[in-house]
């Protein structure tokens, strides 16, 4: 069993290689080490002066990194796992601080994304080519960005363009029968902002259960396709005053295994289960729209008002050769309303505040025995505060819920009311070494699968804690993290399935990262030693690992830009097994023919691993991907 270095010898060695870098600094700067972010307080702020733990993906970085999906760029940051049931497009948990993957908050563009019935997050088929750049905030921000924000939030900046408008496009060809080729025409018009986007994503795949351990698996091929549609246009009305409308529609499609046996539901009487002729496929369709406006009333005073709409459709299909038919497996249509109106409001040079309400009116109906209607109303006030060497961050936020289960005639509705706070402090000790602390509250409350078990199920309460060091110089950005989290009133099912308040669970642990230009290498640096535990059962929370990290390494030389990244995990239990640790090592690198056309290729897991991210479900093996892209500058 392959292990990670442990956690003491890693931490501390992050700090020693900063002095090194810091001594041995090339003279060019390559990797935007401190760049701004707004995702830990609402607000602009340079990285190394956020009071809770962020990490950001540049345009560049998703660019250079080649990677193929949301879920394998976001691998390797600190604080983030995900497993996964086969290949793109499949089923995939996002474990953000060792947290469940419904604790968890994903922004487009600040807007809240919807949720299934389970409080699953449908993002895992975003496509990559709309995005300019993911904020990353790990831990709890539930005073922040309310319900469910326990793990963290994924903040999702799409595309901007500046100059004149120009048109792009790029196409990739690669193992397993993939291909995958966008189009857009983007840039500035006058005081009009905008960008038209389309793009097809069609894999071959691969078997998404190992056959050879689940015989009633279908051996074939799991494929994907998706294509997509974006339209986006930010219109400068006045010095004061900006309007905006953005679009977009997706459609995919993925093949999935089943692979159930045949079990006794009533005396004598059998399911069928599942046959290695059946074939398993879900369709997903989503469309969103949303008008924004953006107003300074004053100098100090800025103000957002957005206004968005949603509606995901999604149905899986088994088809059966013996007897020969197509079985309806599910069918869920959910529709969201949600209107944003936030606000900064500079008091002093040395204090800022935010404050705004968040409404959000969620319905999923389900064919089966029930529907759910979800509202959620959010005020949230916030200060962010600079005393001298000290800096001080306070959020409260309250959230009134009312949760409403229709079933035939008889309906059921809960209305909990709660409000979270999270207060943070740091002290610069020097111009290079910071000391921050954070202390927090949050909640999830019941999903619709949730209430439809047991209507009197109560929302999960959160409480996290974190204390650590920052470094920062010219050219490095380093931070060391201690975290704990604290649950309280945990969900969990019983032996019929029932969603019950179980007990306590907790993560604690360590997080590391590193950013830095060092004798003309980027190099970003990640690692974490945690302990995410059942504290009621005392067991190991599911596909959770102990020690995972990743490094990436790349440089510039004359047009040619190569690099590499290593991603490693500690073992993980899951459902009845233990899934081994693993080492994965992609290759990349480009080549820029001209100012317009640049040609890329990528190695994925060059070594062949074989390895799991759940029980019993393939990973992809050893591939190589080729990538035109037409970017010309406007």
């Amino acid at each position: 069993m392959k292990k990670p270095l442990k956690g003491a010898r890693v931490a501390s060695s992050v700090l020693a290689l900063c002095g090194v870098a810091a001594a041995a600094m090339a003279a060019a700067q390559t990797l935007e080490v401190n760049p701004v972010v707004v995702s830990a307080s609402r607000l602009p702020q340079p990285l190394s002066e956020v009071l809770p733990s962020v990490s950001v993906i540049t345009r560049a970085d998703i660019e250079r990194s080649q990677a193929p999906t949301l879920a394998d760029l976001l691998q390797g940051e600190a604080g983030f796992e995900f497993g996964r049931n086969g290949g793109p497009g499949a089923q995939t948990s996002f474990f953000l601080r060792g947290q469940n993957s419904t604790n968890l908050v994903i922004l487009v563009d600040g807007v809240r994304m919807q949720t299934d019935s389970g409080g699953n997050l449908g993002f895992t088929d975003f496509p990559l080519a709309l995005i300019e750049r993911v904020e990353i905030l790990r831990g709890n921000a539930g005073a922040l960005y309310g319900e469910a924000a326990v793990g963290g939030v994924v903040h999702i900046t799409t595309r901007q363009f500046k100059g004149q408008p120009v048109a792009f496009g790029s196409a990739m060809l690669g193992s397993r029968q993939t291909r995958v080729g966008d189009v857009g025409f983007a840039g500035t018009q006058g005081d009009v902002q905008f960008h038209v986007m389309g793009g097809q994503t069609s894999v071959g795949g691969f078997s998404a259960l190992d056959a050879s351990t689940n015989p009633n698996a279908n051996p074939d091929r799991d494929g994907y396709r998706s294509q997509f549609l974006s339209a986006k246009a930010d219109k400068k009305i006045s010095a004061d005053l900006s309007l905006g409308v953005r679009a977009r529609v997706q459609e995919s499609r993925v093949d999935y295994d089943s692979g159930y046996a045949p079990y006794e539901y009533a005396p004598g009487q059998f399911t069928r289960g599942d046959l290695p002729t059946d074939l398993h496929r879900s369709r997903k369709n989503l469309e969103t729209f949303g008008v924004f406006a953006r107003k300074a009333f004053t100098d100090d005073w800025v103000s957002t008002l957005d206004v968005s709409t949603a509606r995901t459709t999604y149905a899986e299909t088994t088809t059966q050769l013996s007897p020969p038919k197509t079985v309806d497996a599910g069918q869920y249509a959910s529709t969201q309303l949600a209107m944003r109106w936030s606000n900064q409001y500079q008091l002093s040079a040395q204090s800022t505040t935010t404050f705004g309400l968040d409404w959000i009116d969620d319905q999923h109906a389900q064919k089966s025995a029930f529907d759910l209607n979800r509202k959620t109303t959010g005020a949230y006030v916030g200060l962010n505060q600079r005393l001298g060497d000290w800096a001080l961050q306070v959020n409260v936020r309250q959230d009134q819920l009312r949760l409403q289960r229709q079933q035939g005639a008889t309906a059921t509705t809960s209305t909990p009311s709660i409000t979270t706070g999270l207060l943070g402090v740091g002290y610069q000790i020097n111009p290079v070494w910071r000391w921050t602390a954070t202390t927090s509250t949050g909640f999830k409350a019941p999903s619709a699968y949730d209430l439809s078990t047991n209507p009197q199920v109560e929302a999960e309460k959160y409480r996290s804690h974190e204390t650590g060091l920052v470094m920062r110089t010219d050219q490095v950005l380093a931070r060391v993290v201690y975290f704990l989290t604290e649950t309280n009133s945990a969900i969990g099912y019983d032996a019929f399935y029932r969603a019950v308040n179980i007990g306590q669970t907790e993560n604690k642990g360590v997080e590391a990262s590193l950013r830095t230009n060092w004798w003309g290498n980027r190099i970003q640096l990640t690692y974490v030693d945690q302990k995410p535990w059942n504290v009621s059962d005392g067991k190991p929370l599911l596909r959770r690992a102990r020690n995972y990290g990743a490094l990436d390494v790349s440089r510039t030389v004359g047009a040619y830009e190569v690099g590499g990244k290593i991603t490693s995990s500690d073992a993980r239990a899951d459902f009845g097994a233990n899934l081994p640790g693993y080492t994965l090592l992609s290759l990349y690198a480009s080549r820029k023919i001209d100012q317009s056309w640049t040609t890329r290729v990528r190695l994925e897991n060059v070594t062949g691993e074989h390895y799991q991210l759940a029980r019993g479900y393939n990973t992809p093996g050893r591939g190589i991907f080729l990538t035109l892209q037409y970017s010309p500058k406007s």
